[in-house]
């Protein structure tokens, strides 16, 4: 079959059009770049709740983006270990006392300001707001008043005398004291006290949580869903954590 210079011309203009949108896409396109981008379902959105279990997996996920233990569980090639977060461990005594030294200078994210216009994020210094032993000690009993509804009071129960501690001395030390029927490893007592750790200031019975102090912090809290940024104190390697909604009919058991 012979071309014909007329069609010649139309298969290199087409040609020449597809480069082109080809490369207007590529400069044009919205940057993804430095960021995550998580789907989730459009009518099953996660609520954040760190001490409490949530039918949508991914809320479980934002505890971890949001909140700080005493220590965080993290993964290396080595395998699965717990990090010093917002405690350090210095002693475990021969009467299973275990001494904790808490990181005090540690910010919570309201101590920053926020300011979202469309897609860029300005974060200037607010007003500081520092964790101490009393947001500790808030959350302990507010694990302890939700009772078997808590994963980490079942965790906790069982491995605390009871839900306190005593101090911190002057050298910002606390000390727990570990039941007497088993040996505490340092991994043990590092999983015991991975529970989310949330401000004294907060609601008992809050719907979502979102001031925490860990690696990435809400820009939105006021938003049916919110998308989160790099903590200015943390160490987390991109920028930004947005969730993205998508519509999947198939969930719903009605149909």
């Amino acid at each position: 079959m012979t071309i014909t210079p007329t069609q010649k011309y139309i298969i290199g203009g087409l040609a020449g059009l597809i480069v082109l949108l080809g490369v207007l896409w590529f400069v044009l396109r919205k940057d993804l770049s430095n960021q995550i981008v998580i789907p989730y379902i459009a009518h099953q959105k996660p609520q954040i709740d760190p001490h409490l279990p949530n039918a949508v997996p991914l809320s479980d996920k934002l505890d971890e983006v949001l909140f700080d233990g005493l220590f965080n569980i993290s993964a290396n090639p080595s395998g699965v270990v717990y990090e010093d977060g917002l405690g350090e461990l210095i002693e475990i005594t021969p009467t299973n006392e275990v001494v904790i030294r808490l990181k005090a200078g540690k910010k919570w994210h309201s101590s920053y300001a926020v300011k979202v216009d469309d897609d860029d994020v300005t974060i200037s210094e607010g007003s500081e707001a520092l964790f101490s032993a009393q947001d500790l000690n808030f959350t302990l009993r507010r694990i302890e008043q939700l009772g078997s509804l808590s994963p980490d009071y079942i965790l906790v129960s069982q491995a605390l005398k009871t839900f306190a501690f005593d101090g911190p001395d002057n050298n910002n030390e606390i000390r727990f004291r570990f039941k007497d029927d088993r040996i505490w490893t340092e991994a043990d007592i590092k999983e015991i006290l991975s529970f989310k750790i949330i401000p004294a200031n907060s609601s008992l019975t809050a719907q979502n949580y979102y001031n925490g102090s860990g690696p990435y912090l809400a820009t939105t809290p006021q938003a049916e869903v919110t998308n989160y940024f790099r903590n200015p104190a943390g160490n987390a390697t991109l920028e930004r954590l947005n969730l993205k909604p998508f519509v999947d009919n198939s969930t719903f058991t009605t149909e």
